[in-house]
């Protein structure tokens, strides 16, 4: 399983995140990205690459 990692310290807000996932694996709350369904990821890393302030990993087992 993957895990989807937000560094909240890091996070812009933009929601370039929300807007690129293809799996909905994020959500805006209190003007920071969150991971709400981590487990539909799909490992395309569009979030990572879209993510200007570096904010989001993915640890994969």
């Amino acid at each position: 399983m993957t895990q989807v990692i937000v560094d909240a310290d890091k996070c812009e807000g933009c929601g370039e995140c929300v807007d690129n996932c293809p799996a909905d694996v994020f959500e805006m709350q209190d003007d920071k990205a969150v991971v709400v369904n981590e487990e539909e990821c799909m490992e395309c890393e569009s979030c990572v690459e879209v993510c200007e302030a570096g904010a989001i990993t993915l640890e994969m087992d």
